[in-house]
């Protein structure tokens, strides 16, 4: 995976896009999701009920807190 070192406001002019998934692929410690390019800080969308989950760390079995604050999910 490419990266980019760089100082000052992010501005995009088509703005950003997520990886999509569902709450059962987060949950699942063998998804791609969580065993492929996770690290801490990493943003999904769940395309059907629009909430972001953000992981915790890089580890598969680490947690995804819920953009609404009601959860956290931990994969296993």
């Amino acid at each position: 995976m490419a990266t980019t070192t760089f100082s000052g406001p992010v501005v995009s002019t088509n703005g950003f896009v997520l990886e999509s998934s569902t709450a059962a692929i987060v949950g699942d410690v063998d998804a791609a999701v969580n065993t492929q390019f996770k690290v801490a800080g990493k943003m999904v969308v769940d395309l059907t009920t629009g909430l972001i989950y953000v992981a915790t760390g890089s580890a598969a079995a680490d947690n995804w807190v819920v953009s609404d604050a009601s959860t956290a999910v931990t994969p296993a």
